[in-house]
């Protein structure tokens, strides 16, 4: 075995290409094997780069990974079966598990909630085994191996774990069984048999700066008659950091010095200051590559390269997962999961009508939609017959042109390719962009795994649900990746391993933290960090040994003034949670330079960017004066104008809605809407409206609730609304009692929100100080007079969780006016009563709350408004109505980030959006 110290004078594939050229004449029947794909395209280029500097006939290598090379240099043994692919073995594992009896799968496995209700486990528990056996097959390991590595040196494990590893071995022996009847034989298996039966070939393998091989592989490149040649990424001094074979010395990379200097670290604090730092970099270092351990962060590092003036490119692309047509066939599957002739979900049929390959281009199927889904909160899309979102679901099922049955493998592909050529047949799309590319690979990979699926025989196949057959075509295609096309000019950003290998001088790294560089495995189900290194199964000491051999790379070939690095250590990820700095950045260091790198790594700039909520409404300017005003106001519109001018700017000026389209439960507004219902309704009963009996009260309503209940939320409503309702009879319960007491005392219903004036709204017009008018509109939720005493009372009703007082609801203890609703009430009073007011007195009228609380036992009519209130109450809305025709919309005012919609909220600047500003500017 003969090794190649490359050194760190140039780029490690620089000196590969020019080494492979100076030692072979002719590359084409050499075998080169690289770490990755990307390592692979980039050796060609530079190969062809060199070739022609030299002047040079380029003939090609066969340049692959080990996991692509190794099974090309045998021939194998007659009756040697083909290695099965990668579905071929998850549908193996599948059958292999449905085998297991009941009693016994539960020793494998503790399903998370949920799995089997609405899909098949086998699918995910399959998948689960597939990469377990993966990882221990390619370590030479077999399950009963760990079982019994269980029992010698974990002698605390419960008796279940060496268990459940020698099930396993016994599903696995089925798994092989199956694999074999199919035709197949498993990868691992076969390259066994091929290292020790197969004829090796005479062929020179090049092995180049692969520093990670299993065992099996190791066995493989054994057997060769011509022994490997191997080049390593590092100069001779560090020899003692590999193996014969290049791999690493895992004791020695783990404890050895990163040699960083303090320049080459750059702590930052949140994910958006890593983001603003990178682009920063980027720009001032033209040709920077930059690496990305966290994919999570790649959006926010590209919308800062953006708000740079730079472009960017992704090397790892996008995974199909989030492509149209996967998002499409998810939608589908959610449809089709349900028993043959029963309803879909409502959630799964909205969202489906909601794709653009849907109905996601007819805005207006998904507004009625909307709007039905919050008056109902529906459970199942069932709408009744000849209702306008019935006629929304036929046409959805006669677009997709899918009914979900159980039906053979065979007979799901054909029914599947029917749906996707009537969604997709006649679109027209351009490959050369993304999104058309995303869809043509996308199609592509869907057909061809339907084949492959059609193609296996076997018995869950032969009768399989259309939700679980696309499940499994769904499993196959989403992980797929679609590369991006490379654009000149652009910023490339690649992974954390890839960056060794690139020969840009400068490199900037983000995410250099604990989790992210290196990465580690502690709470896996099967195989937790402990075990893992019993077994010296990729553990969390062989992450630590690469990424210090990656990051060692990255040094040394940009050292005495050949390139730049930056690491850019954030001290909260791109989640939010709180991480710790890279043990790399530690390694090796003593006494005084680890406080140094310490003290490094915690301080702060002199001009630091903190965070706070958007404030001000940055990003939204002033409304220009003569511009969208409005002269017509609700009473309630006031509470929102006093509340934020911008929010009453965006809901009353422009009228923009929000609603709720998938709710899961009546929000507060529509549990109050519900009681405001049911209470109208009795107080519109003229006779019974007048009882004193509590029961005879709470009767009507009870059955006026399940009225409306069986109306709005139909025969199955969901448990939530159930819930609500059953509250919502807690509260009338009380409402019967408080009224048939308020009765008794001589107060009497006179009018009802819906009753009078032909049942529109009453309104004034509220003169401002210059004596213009602003119409004011609105009707109280009733009005009452007591027959003993003359005295009228406006009433509104609060089902808010705990009582207030009219007095605090409208001004707060410091004097901060928050409503205006009552005393405007007043204002509209007469025209309200119409001929009932005759004899009208607005001084002889109190402005009080129904209140029904949560704790019902505090239910009742609350203390009268004092005067004095009320009349300070209608100086202000003379002020408000003065704002509004003057169409003062700029200050965004205390909006309630819990009661607003998270739309309104984004729209005035407070939707959680860090802003950073300087130390200076924060103090202000």
């Amino acid at each position: 075995m003969k090794r190649t110290f490359l050194g760190w004078e140039e780029p490690v594939l620089v000196t590969t290409a020019k080494w492979l050229l100076a030692n072979f004449k002719d590359l084409s029947d050499v075998k080169v094997v690289v770490r990755g794909s990307r390592a692979g395209r980039r050796l060609l280029e530079r190969l062809a780069v060199e070739a022609d500097k030299m002047k040079r006939p380029l003939f090609l290598p066969q340049i692959s990974t080990i996991a692509q090379v190794v099974e090309g240099l045998f021939d194998a043994p007659e009756g040697i079966l083909p290695s099965a692919s990668d579905l071929v073995q998850k549908l193996a594992w599948m059958e292999a598990l449905r085998r297991v009896p009941k009693g016994e799968k539960s020793k494998l496995f503790v399903l998370p909630e949920g799995i089997g209700q609405g899909g098949d486990p086998e699918l995910l528990l399959g998948s689960r085994l597939q990469k377990l056996w993966n990882e221990l097959g390619g370590e030479g390991r077999s399950f009963a191996d760990v079982g019994r590595m269980i029992e010698e040196k974990m002698p605390e494990a419960p008796e279940s774990e060496s268990e459940r590893w020698h099930l396993l071995e016994e599903v696995y022996r089925d798994y092989g069984k199956i694999l074999n009847k199919l035709g197949w034989m498993d990868p691992a298996e076969r390259r066994n048999l091929l290292a020790e039966k197969g004829k090796v070939k005479d062929v020179q393998v090049v092995l180049v700066g692969v520093v990670e091989i299993l065992p099996i592989f190791l066995k493989m490149l054994g057997a060769l008659p011509q022994s490997p040649q191997v080049l390593i990424f590092a100069p001779e001094t560090e020899q003692k950091g590999f193996d014969e074979y290049g791999r690493l010395n895992v004791q020695v990379w783990a404890k050895r010095s990163s040699g960083l200097n303090g320049g080459e670290i750059h702590p930052v604090v949140r994910a958006a200051d890593q983001s603003a730092r990178l682009a920063e970099m980027a720009k001032k270092w033209p040709g920077a590559t930059l690496a990305i351990p966290e994919e999570s962060a790649v959006a926010g590092i590209r919308e800062a390269l953006r708000d740079g003036g730079m472009d960017s490119h992704w090397a790892e692309g996008k995974r199909m997962a989030e492509g149209r047509v996967a998002t499409f066939l998810r939608a589908v599957v959610d449809y089709a999961s349900r028993k043959p002739g029963e309803a879909p979900s409502w959630e799964s049929a909205a969202l489906l009508m909601r794709h653009l390959d849907g109905l996601g281009e007819q805005l207006k199927a998904s507004a009625d939609l909307d709007k039905y889904a919050e008056e109902h909160v529906p459970q199942k899309m069932d709408p009744p017959p000849g209702s306008l979102e019935g006629e929304w679901v036929a046409k959805l099922e006669r677009k997709i042109g899918f009914v979900p049955a159980v039906e053979s493998a065979s007979n799901q592909a054909s029914k599947i390719t029917a749906m996707l050529s009537q969604v997709y047949g006649s679109l027209e799309v351009n490959v050369d962009m993304p999104s058309g590319r995303m869809m043509r690979d996308s199609l592509q990979k869907a057909r061809k795994v339907m084949a492959e699926l059609g193609s296996c025989s076997l018995p869950y196949l032969e009768k399989i649900g259309a939700a679980d057959y696309l499940r499994l075509v769904l499993s196959e295609m989403e992980d797929c990746q679609v590369p991006e096309p490379a654009r000149a000019g652009a910023v490339e950003m690649v992974g954390w391993l890839e960056l060794a290998e690139e020969d840009s001088p400068s490199v900037a790294v983000a995410s250099f933290h604990e989790g992210a560089v290196p990465t580690s495995v502690t709470s896996d189900e099967f195989l937790p960090g402990n075990l893992r290194e019993i077994l010296g199964v990729n553990d969390n000491e062989r992450r630590l040994a690469r990424d210090a051999y990656a990051l060692a790379v990255i040094l040394g070939t940009r050292a005495e003034g050949r390139g730049i690095v930056g690491l850019v250590v954030p001290s909260f990820n791109s989640a939010g949670d709180p991480v710790k700095p890279s043990r790399l950045l530690l390694g090796g260091l003593q006494g005084e330079s680890l406080a140094a790198r310490v003290l490094a790594l915690t301080e702060k700039e002199s001009k630091e960017k903190k965070f706070e909520r958007l404030a001000s409404g940055r990003g939204f300017g002033a409304l220009a004066a003569g511009e969208e005003k409005i002269s017509r106001v609700s009473v309630t519109g006031f509470r929102d104008y006093l509340m934020s001018p911008r929010y009453f700017y965006f809901s009353k000026v422009l009228r923009l809605g929000t609603v709720e389209d998938e709710p899961g439960e009546l929000s507060a507004a529509g549990f109050g809407t519900l009681i405001h219902r049911v209470a109208g309704s009795f107080a519109r009963e003229v006779g019974l409206r007048e009882s004193i009996r509590e029961e005879e009260i709470f009767t009507f309503l009870q059955a006026e609730l399940n009225r409306l209940a069986k109306e709005r939320f139909r025969k199955e409503p969901k448990a939530a609304v159930g819930w609500q309702l059953e509250l919502a009879e807690e509260r009338l319960k009380a409402f019967a009692r408080v009224q048939a007491r308020e009765r008794a005392a001589g107060w009497k219903i006179v009018l009802t929100e819906d009753e009078g004036v032909k049942k529109n709204p009453a309104e004034i017009d509220l003169k401002d100080s210059q004596g213009r008018s602003l119409t004011v509109y609105g009707r109280p939720d009733r009005m009452d007079r007591n027959e003993q005493t003359g005295r009228w009372r406006i009433v509104d009703i609060k089902t808010s969780a705990t009582p207030k007082l009219p007095e605090r609801a409208h001004q707060q203890a410091d004097g901060t006016w928050k409503d205006l609703q009552m005393p405007l009430y007043r204002e509209l009073a007469p025209i309200v009563l119409g001929g009932e007011g005759k004899d009208w007195d607005a001084g002889k009228c109190d402005l009080v709350y129904f209140q029904l609380p949560k704790d019902v036992d505090k239910s009742g009519i609350s203390k009268p408004m004092e005067e004095s209130t009320v009349l300070g109450a209608l100086e202000k809305a003379k002020e408000v109505a003065g704002s509004i025709l003057d169409g003062k919309w700029d200050e965004i005012g205390e909006l309630d980030t819990e009661m607003t919609h998270p739309t309104f909220l984004a729209l005035c600047g407070l939707a959680g959006i860090p802003q950073s500003v300087q130390d200076d500017e924060a103090e202000d």
